[in-house]
Order: C-alpha cells, then sequence, then structure tokens
C-alpha cells in the first residue's frame, strides 16, 4: 500500500516494481527520476525495496471480500482468496518474481474487500458533510453503519468442540474404483467408491438412486476383479449407515457384514490398503480434525482459571477424592487449607449443595459460592453460604456478607455440578492400532491403579473465584445488626477429626519454567518506605523467585525493587542472613494481593538465592512440587480427559496475523452454556459463532490485544467484566444488544445506574473474562498425530501449526449473572424474575450437534 507521500509517483513505482530485482533497475530509475529531488528519490527507492522483500504472511480472506472464497496454494502455504485477489496475487508474482510484501498488500486491499469498501464510505461521507451536501434523509444510513463499525469487517469465530473428534478403528485409503451394487429386489446398478476400509466404504451413486439407513446390499468390486482373483461369487454385504447429498449425486457411507465364505477378503483388504497407502492417500480427514481440536484443547486446560473437583459416591454418600490443578488455579487448592493443612472442601461440597445445583433446570446447574475465614484462639474457621441458603436465611443475608466482605479472606465462587463417568478417562489416539506399535501403546487405557482409584468418581465439581475489590467493596457497605453476628454459625463448617485426602493432578503440558517450585507456606515481611512492614505468606518457591498471598492489597507495581525478611525460615538457619532481601516484582494480580517476585542478584550471592537452593538439594523428597507430580503417575491425564468430556466452559483464542489480532476460534463442552446459547440465536450456522456483542467497539484490537501485549506466559489472567443488555423479540443483531465492558464507566454509580435500567425493562447477562497469554504449542501432546499427518500431507501438517502457531491468547468467558445482581442488592423478587426469563429464552434455542 503506497504511502501518502508516495501517491503523486505511484506510476514510477508500478514501472520500477518489474526491474527492482534485476541488472536494469538502477538505469530504469535514474531515467524515471532523473527530474525528482534526490530526496523523493530516496523515498521511492526505500519504498521499492520494502515492497519487495519476501514475506511468509498467511492470507484469509474469508468473510473479509465480496466474492466466493476458495484455498490457493503458492510454495506449500495455502492461503484462502477469491478470484480478485487469486488475480492480484499472481500478477504480483509476475511484477515481483516471488511472494513479496508488495502482494500481501495489494491482496489484502483488492477494491471488493469490505474493509476497503468502508473506509471509501467513511472517508465519502466526511468529505460529503465537510463540503455541506449531505442531505438529510442519508442521516439514518450514517447512524446504521456507525452503529456496526466494525460488521463490514468481521468474519463468526469458528466453532470447535472439545473432545468432539472421533477415534478410529482402522485406516482408510482415499480410492476410487469401479463397483457393482445390488439391492435386495436383485436391481443392480454401477458406482464408484470414494474411500476404502477393511469393515466399511463410502461410494458416490447417481442421485436417480434411493438409498436409506439401516438398507443392506451387495458390493461387487469390478476394478479389483480386473486385476485380482477375488473368488467371491455373490458379492460382498455391506450396509447403509448414512447418505450425504451433494449437488449431482450422493455419498453412501457403508459397513460389511460377517460374511462365512468371504475366503481371507479381511485379509486381502488389509495387504492391499496397507501397500498402497503412499499411492492413494490414507484418509486424513478424523486425524487432522482430532489434531485441530486437541491443539486448542492444549492451549486452554494449562490455563484455566476454574477449579475442577472430583467427587466420589460411596454408599450414596459423595465426597471430594481428587483435583486438576493448573498454574491459575493452584492458589485455590492452598486457600481451602486451615492451620492444620487440612482441606475443608469436604465440609463445603456437601451433599445437599450437589442436589440443590443438580436440581435446577438444564445449562443452570449452578450457583454463587460465597467464603470467608474467621481465626479465633490460632485456629482458623471457615464460613460459607450459597445464593440459595443466604435466601432461606433472609434476615441473615446482609450479615453474612457485610461482615464477611470486611476480612480480607473473602471470597465469591460461581459454582458448578457436572456428572462424568470413568469411562470418559481413556481417549485413544485418533490413529488405529494397525498404524503401527508405538500407537498401539500410546492407546492403552489406564493402568488399573488409575481405574481403581477413579472408579467411582461420579461428578466434578467446578469453582471459579469471581471476587474482585469492587464487588467485596459493595458488600462490605451493606448494613446489618452485630447483634445476629453469633447467628453465622449456621453457616460455619465444623473440623473434622479424619479428613479423606484429597490428591491433586497437574494438567501435563509443556513446562517453559527454568525450574521447578515447590508448594511452601511460610511468612514473608515486606518492607516499605513510609509505616510498617506488609505481611505476605508465600505460595510457592524455587532457588530464583517466590509467589507470595498479601493479607491486604500492595501498592507495588512490575519492576519494582522490594526487600524482603524471612524470619520463620530464620530460626532453621544461621549461616544465611534472611533479612533485607532485594527481590523484583515481576507480576501482580489484578486484586494486587498475589506477587510473583524474582531475585535481584547481580553479584551472584544472593543470600536468599543460595538459600532454597540449600534447602530443595537437603529436602527434595519432603517438598512438594509446585507441579504436583501425583503419586499415582497417570491420574492427571485422565483426570484431564473426564473434564474436557464433561465441561461446560466457554474458551476463545485470539490469533496474531501480522499486525492484527483476531478472535476467529470458539470452543464448546459437552454442553452449550449461556453465552453459546445466547450467540447462537444469531449466527448463521453451527459451525460458526457470532462474537460481535462480546467485540464491541473493536475489543479485540483496542483491548484484548494490548494487554496481551504486556502480558507473558506465566503472567496470571487479567479479568474483564462485560454486562449484556439483552432486547428480546428484535429482528437484528445490533437492535438486540447494548453491550459495556466495565472499563466503559467512569464512575460505579454509572454500573449500577445502568443495571438497574436493564433489569427495569429487559434482561441482564453478565460475564467475567480471563484473558491469558499463551506460549508456543504444545506439539508433544500432539506429536504423534501430527506426524502421521506429516507423512502422508505435509502440507496439511504445516497449515495447522502455522495457525497452532499463531495463537497468542486464551480467554475463558464465566456466567457472573447472578453474582451481579446480588452485589448490586436487587431485591429477591428481581433476581428471580431476571432467572425466569433468562430461563424461558435459552430453553427456546437449541444448538446443531
Amino acid at each position: 500500500m503506497t504511502t501518502n507521500d508516495l501517491e503523486a509517483h505511484s506510476s514510477v513505482l508500478e514501472r520500477l516494481k518489474p526491474l527492482i530485482n534485476t541488472q536494469l533497475f538502477d538505469e530504469e530509475f535514474k531515467l524515471l527520476t532523473a527530474e525528482l529531488p534526490k530526496s523523493q528519490q530516496f523515498l521511492i527507492k526505500m519504498e521499492l525495496k520494502r515492497l519487495a522483500q519476501p514475506c511468509s504472511y498467511y492470507i484469509d480472506l474469508r468473510g473479509r471480500v465480496d466474492g466466493d472464497v476458495r484455498p490457493f496454494e503458492h510454495k506449500g502455504q495455502t492461503h484462502y482468496l477469491d478470484e480478485v485477489a487469486i488475480q492480484t496475487f499472481e500478477k504480483g508474482l509476475k511484477q515481483y518474481g516471488q511472494y513479496t510484501i508488495g502482494i500481501f498488500e495489494d491482496v489484502t486491499n483488492t477494491s471488493n474487500n469490505f474493509r476497503v469498501r468502508h473506509q471509501q464510505e467513511t472517508n465519502k461521507r466526511l468529505q460529503d458533510v465537510l463540503s455541506g451536501e449531505m442531505s438529510t434523509a442519508s442521516n439514518p444510513v450514517v447512524l446504521a453503519s456507525d452503529l456496526d463499525a466494525t460488521a463490514n469487517d468481521y468474519k463468526a469465530a469458528r466453532l470447535i468442540r472439545f473432545a468432539g473428534y472421533s477415534v478410529r478403528r482402522e485406516e482408510r485409503m482415499n480410492f476410487s474404483i469401479d463397483i457393482e451394487v445390488l439391492l435386495q429386489d436383485d436391481e443392480s446398478f454401477p458406482a464408484t467408491t470414494s474411500d476404502l476400509s477393511v469393515s466399511g466404504c463410502k461410494i458416490k451413486i447417481p442421485q436417480a438412486i434411493e438409498m436409506t439407513a439401516g438398507q443392506k446390499v451387495a458390493i461387487f468390486f469390478r476394478g479389483l476383479e480386473q486385476e485380482f482373483a477375488l473368488g467371491i461369487n455373490n458379492g460382498i454385504p455391506y450396509q447403509v449407515i448414512d447418505v450425504e447429498p451433494t449437488d449431482k449425486s450422493y455419498y453412501v457411507r457403508l459397513k460389511r457384514l460377517p460374511l462365512a465364505d468371504e475366503k481371507g477378503f479381511s485379509d486381502f483388504l488389509h495387504h492391499f490398503i496397507h501397500g498402497n497407502k503412499r499411492r492413494y492417500k490414507v484418509n486424513l480427514d478424523n486425524t487432522y480434525e482430532a489434531v485441530f481440536i486437541k491443539g486448542y484443547e492444549q492451549f486452554y486446560l494449562p490455563r484455566i482459571s476454574t477449579l475442577p473437583v472430583f467427587l466420589s459416591v460411596h454408599e450414596g454418600k459423595a465426597s471430594p477424592s481428587c483435583a486438576l490443578t493448573t498454574e491459575n488455579n493452584r492458589h485455590l487448592m492452598h486457600y481451602f487449607q486451615d492451620e492444620r493443612q487440612q482441606n475443608v472442601l469436604p465440609q463445603m461440597l456437601h451433599v445437599r449443595r450437589l442436589k440443590q445445583c443438580l436440581a435446577k433446570e438444564a445449562n443452570e446447574h449452578s450457583t454463587v459460592l460465597y467464603t470467608f475465614t474467621h481465626a479465633a484462639k490460632g485456629r482458623l474457621f471457615f464460613y460459607s453460604a450459597t445464593h440459595e441458603e443466604l435466601l432461606q436465611f433472609p434476615e441473615l443475608k446482609s450479615v453474612f456478607l457485610g461482615f464477611g466482605a470486611a476480612k480480607p479472606s473473602f471470597r465469591v465462587f460461581r459454582m458448578s455440578v457436572l456428572r462424568t463417568l470413568p469411562a470418559h478417562a481413556h481417549i485413544p489416539l485418533s490413529l488405529p492400532n494397525s498404524a503401527d506399535q508405538e500407537v498401539q501403546k500410546l492407546n492403552q487405557p489406564p493402568t488399573p491403579l488409575i481405574a481403581n482409584f477413579i472408579r467411582h468418581l461420579r461428578y466434578i465439581v467446578t469453582l471459579t473465584d469471581i471476587s474482585t475489590a469492587h464487588s467485596s467493596s459493595l458488600y462490605k457497605a451493606m448494613s446489618y445488626d452485630p447483634a445476629l453476628l453469633n447467628k453465622l454459625k449456621v453457616f460455619g463448617h465444623a473440623k473434622l477429626e479424619h479428613i479423606p485426602p484429597i490428591e491433586s493432578a497437574s494438567v501435563q503440558y509443556v513446562n517453559l519454567r527454568s525450574e521447578s517450585r515447590f508448594l511452601y507456606k511460610t511468612t514473608v515481611l515486606l518492607e516499605q518506605e513510609k509505616g510498617a512492614d506488609i505481611q505476605a505468606f508465600s505460595r510457592d518457591f524455587s532457588s530464583k523467585g517466590l509467589q507470595l498471598e498479601c493479607a491486604e492489597p500492595v501498592s507495588f507495581s512490575k519492576g519494582d525493587t522490594v526487600k524482603i525478611s524471612l524470619p520463620e525460615l530464620q530460626k532453621i538457619t544461621t549461616k544465611h542472613q534472611l533479612s533485607g532481601l532485594a527481590y523484583e516484582v515481576m507480576a501482580v494480580s489484578k486484586n494486587k494481593l498475589i506477587m510473583n517476585m524474582r531475585v535481584i542478584d547481580p553479584t551472584n550471592d544472593h543470600p536468599g538465592k543460595i538459600f532454597f537452593q540449600q534447602l530443595i538439594n537437603n529436602n527434595r523428597s519432603k517438598l512438594t512440587m509446585a507441579e504436583e507430580t501425583p503419586k499415582f503417575p497417570g491420574l492427571g491425564p485422565a483426570l484431564r480427559n473426564m473434564y474436557v468430556k464433561a465441561l461446560d466452559s466457554f474458551a476463545f483464542y485470539v490469533h496474531r496475523q501480522g499486525v492484527r489480532y483476531n478472535l476467529d476460534v470458539v470452543a464448546i463442552g459437552a454442553k452449550p452454556n449461556a453465552l453459546h446459547k445466547l450467540l447462537a440465536k444469531f449466527s448463521d450456522d453451527a459451525d460458526s459463532m457470532t462474537m460481535l456483542p462480546l467485540l464491541k467497539n473493536n475489543a479485540t484490537n483496542l483491548h484484548f490485544a494490548n494487554q496481551l501485549k504486556k502480558m507473558k506466559r506465566q503472567e496470571v489472567p487479567f479479568s474483564y467484566e462485560v454486562f449484556l443488555r439483552f432486547i428480546p423479540e428484535q429482528d437484528h443483531l445490533e437492535q438486540s444488544f447494548e453491550t459495556k465492558f466495565d472499563f466503559d464507566f467512569q464512575l460505579h454509580s454509572a454500573k449500577k445506574t445502568f443495571i438497574d435500567d436493564v433489569v427495569a425493562t429487559d434482561l441482564l447477562f453478565a460475564f467475567k473474562i480471563f484473558l491469558s497469554r499463551t506460549g508456543r504449542p504444545d506439539t508433544e501432546h500432539i506429536a504423534k498425530e501430527l506426524g502421521y499427518v506429516s507423512t502422508y500431507a505435509i502440507h496439511k501438517a504445516k497449515l495447522l501449526e502455522e495457525e497452532l502457531w499463531s495463537v497468542v491468547g486464551v480467554g475463558e468467558v464465566v456466567d457472573i449473572t447472578d453474582e451481579v445482581l446480588l452485589r448490586y442488592n436487587l431485591s429477591d423478587e428481581k433476581i428471580a424474575e431476571q432467572q425466569q426469563k433468562r430461563l424461558a429464552l435459552l430453553a427456546a434455542i437449541t444448538l446443531s450437534e
């Protein structure tokens, strides 16, 4: 794209482009620019060199141009271009001799590009306004366009289904051969195969022939009989599985029925397919799909902020037995520990609460859980209440929330209950065992030890911390009668003498840390320039750093130098001075309570670093790694598989394509949640989902992208709150939604006014977005399947890798609607009315499988 300074010389640039890499360039350049100033000559030459630089950018114009887009391959790279773009690309190749920056800019700025058209229309309107020529009648057009400034340049996100890949028992080969199909009434007709496996095939038949699922036929492989003596007189029996119509024919999937006298036909097909794999190509559809989905799963699962707790059922009683942890949720396991380091989840996740959630209507098996701790006589007591339990004690609601929110330990969780089965722990590769011996080994089910451990698991309770400093301040402001404090014991949890252990297992992924971290809780004092030291506790440590949880919000920022002391650890060493240790703040959580610290060690003699190195070396067997290597090897993958087959999360992915960031992929789990259904109402098909209600004012590039640029992979997620006004019975998406992010409100009172206004007339949906920076893709997780794709279609494997490498961020969206309504102290009647309206709306929306 030529800059404004060079537009006057565009004809010169066009004439010089084909000569840029030839010997004629200098001579022609002098002739054409002889009359121009030296400064202009310099600019033209620099622009030509820039345009001629080799380019590797992937171009995808789907949904961006007015034209039919199709795959276009160039030197192993697949672009998606329309006819105008293809002509522009090929013209550029003739000019430059290779794919360059100039071609990329020309192809992405063709005249039929929606963005280019929108810009041209905007410029024209501005010129009309400046010249006073805009008529009053044209005003509605301007307003309609301005309401949805990003819609013209937007394509719906692809919808992927977690664990939605098929497992193939055997290899299929793309193979076209003449066959004869014999129907049960002895009528026959010629057809051709599309693909072939030992136990089935897909055939192409004329539209005039009718076939239905369940129908039985016999097939004669006439093409094979010309080369091989099959010796089968009555044909091979098959049964129709399904029929897929196309424009001029039908594709019919068939499974082979057993035949006693088939004379080794199965062995023949097996050897035939194995011997011709490279000649006719193996069908890679299901493996390609599996690699694609698993790659996205592995971006999301290690970064979930939600804590999945697995409950086993014994004699009708459910109790927590294990949890799936990540870097982002591990602190929640730490939070639910008392002064004895005993976990209180067994007391909190009791049967009554589970039944309360499961009794709700579909897509609403969740509640809001409020918790806080109270210290007395050196003991730590936990209190908790769900939204429904607070409704049962209306006189104690403001007491619980007002008193609890005044404590630093106050938390608000979204609690959801999912069903699971031990059988879901085994997800074999999408490759058949016959592919090779290593696949057969990798496809083995969990070991007997793991199978025995998980055999009673039936439920997964997910806990997501949705607290904010602002929401806590609103609860804290609730007035209550102090005389009722003693009655809060109804929400207290008694200490158990015998607490069943809860095993933690982490999601396995490529660990990019330079060293291992270990879980350990000890007092840490942070020095301030003015005032007393701030008390904190370590959550984990390594020789080079610490993660701290502070008792109160801190004012430190990333990059600050802080001196710390370790009074409890000082008692076990006289060799090292553990006070006044210099650390750098690497990250601070949004609520200012959690900090990641790194040693400042210019001389390589930092006392804290040396002390922790010796502590780790001398006590490695006693310390628990933060990655939490389980006592049961293989438990992590088993729990991961069970969770991915049960989750109801809404995940989205941000890709970087050149300088632009796009929200291109959305994921759905075993069942859709409220946001999936709400957006599906305005989505065009089952394989995509519009995200426009969440992308107001180009949120991807203006907010998500700017935040991701500041973040590093290991940092805690950055969170946003987004509020949607849904206006029922509207025909168009832009008329149905009004979107407000938390940063859109300059005053908190304005947020309260907005929510009151929405609840009075329309429907409120509120969500919390956890945005994480991704690192490199975990190709080890998909290595075997990706290698299989590479063997038979290396261009497809490269396309997959390019897409996964372009992912820079992953978002987790959590429904907080009920909590927001209670947070702003709406009446119980208003909350119930909103819940009923929401349930009625969502019940009327169905998603295609």
